[in-house]
């Protein structure tokens, strides 16, 4: 069962939306986890007065909110409009939207995030006006099963790169973005690859050390244990999401998806994930242990972003071989990713010792079965019969299915993230 938010909606009519041209970041003031203060001048012309809609394929589209390109007349850019409503389900959503706008400024020192340029208000909806980008979402790159289409490793490593630094930037100023996945990683152009814009902060929150803050929201193929938990959310909880984005951009597979969400969340909350699928076998060692440092279930044990950027793997050629795990993870991390190489680096094989006497008595063979746990970098056993390990294995392969999106959590969560920008 995944726990209903504590008071949903009640955040909306706390407090009213105090916008300030003048304000800075540092005065904006954040109610659960939401900056009420901008400094973008709201224009209340008509949108179309300025720009003109480019008629075709949208963008993007949510329940909420549809992403066109659009030209500004009179310069000749092109732009992305995101219109979004105001009212959902009978609410008034505009602190939401305000909040949004108050992360995309405090943002705007980061080139990994994509830039707001301008901001329309009208009597239904709002539109933010964004930067551009060319190349789409990272989605088809991440499915295709064209080697000509689809990310090298390679180009996961210096994409992968640029997002960490995107998040790093974010968690320095206490914003953790808690919708991170293809659809809200986007590319200026794609061919030749360009660089990387992260967008949609509609569930983005402003997180403090003074202050906890529990939600129940984001994308079920990516989110976080201790989301499902009901537990306090941290900038961890965006690195598990890395990690499961690393997953898919190296295998195109989706790790944890299930039949059905209840089985996504079970595979997410009991950390059933494989690491010897066909495609990270062709893997270095080192893309596997990038990978095993975020999907753990206990927060504190996830490296940061910080220490991401310092990881082997993604190191250059010449500067991975001379450093060592060692050298770059804290020792509580070091002893995970061991423990988890090990793992890999040798399958699963039962040992069955029986005796002469014991096979004559007919008694049933019981193999130890030593299933890693990646989380804390211990293992957990269990006892299992012959015929019971042929039906584990079984459900074990089928875990992880090829990827598919899921829309983000609907009923507990209004502000959708399955649109991009």
């Amino acid at each position: 069962m995944i726990p209903e938010r504590p008071g949903a909606g009640d955040a909306r009519s706390r407090v009213r939306q105090q916008h300030s041209p003048a304000a800075e970041p540092s005065q904006s003031r954040s109610v659960g986890g939401l900056l009420s203060q901008i400094k973008s001048s709201i224009r209340s012309e008509s949108f179309t007065e300025h720009y003109t809609i480019i008629p075709g394929k949208e963008l993007g589209r949510g329940k909420f909110a549809v992403v066109r390109k659009c030209v500004e007349k009179c310069t000749g850019h092109e732009y992305a409009a995101k219109f979004m409503r105001k009212r959902r389900k009978g609410q008034d959503c505009r602190m939401e939207i305000i909040h949004e706008i108050a992360v995309l400024e405090l943002a705007t020192a980061s080139s990994r995030v994509v830039n707001l340029h301008q901001v329309f208000e009208m009597a239904s909806e709002m539109v933010l006006v964004l930067e551009f980008a060319a190349g789409g979402e990272i989605f088809n790159q991440c499915v295709s099963d064209r080697e000509d289409e689809a990310f090298s490793e390679e180009d996961v490593k210096r994409l992968m790169r640029q997002i960490l630094e995107g998040v790093s930037f974010l968690h320095q100023n206490n914003v953790v973005h808690l919708d991170l996945k293809p659809q809200n990683i986007l590319l200026t152009s794609s061919s030749p690859l360009g660089d990387i814009k992260i967008v949609d902060f509609g569930l983005s929150r402003m997180v403090c050390s003074h202050q906890e803050l529990r939600e129940i929201m984001g994308t079920p193929e990516y989110v976080a244990p201790e989301i499902l938990n009901y537990e306090p959310i941290s900038t961890a909880t965006d690195m598990w999401s890395i990690g499961v984005l690393a997953y898919v951009m190296l295998t195109g597979i989706s790790p944890f998806l299930g039949e059905d969400k209840q089985e996504t969340f079970l595979n997410i909350s009991q950390l059933n994930v494989s690491y010897n699928e066909e495609e990270l076998q062709q893997l270095d060692q080192a893309a596997l242990s990038f990978m095993q440092t975020l999907l753990r279930k206990q927060p504190q044990f996830r490296a940061t972003a910080e220490q991401c950027l310092k990881h082997p793997w993604l190191q250059p050629s010449e500067t991975q071989q001379s450093q060592t795990l060692e050298e770059i993870l804290p020792v509580e991390l070091q002893e995970a990713s061991s423990t988890t190489s090990s793992s890999i680096s040798s399958p699963e094989t039962p040992s069955s010792t029986t005796t002469a006497e014991e096979e004559e008595e007919g008694s049933v063979t019981e193999e130890l079965i030593v299933m890693a746990a990646y989380t804390l970098g211990q293992c957990r056993q269990s006892s299992t019969s012959t015929s019971e390990k042929e039906v584990l294995a079984a459900e074990q392969k089928a875990i992880s299915k090829r990827f598919k999106f899921e829309e983000p959590f609907s009923a507990l969560q209004e502000v959708p993230g399955e649109f991009i920008y």
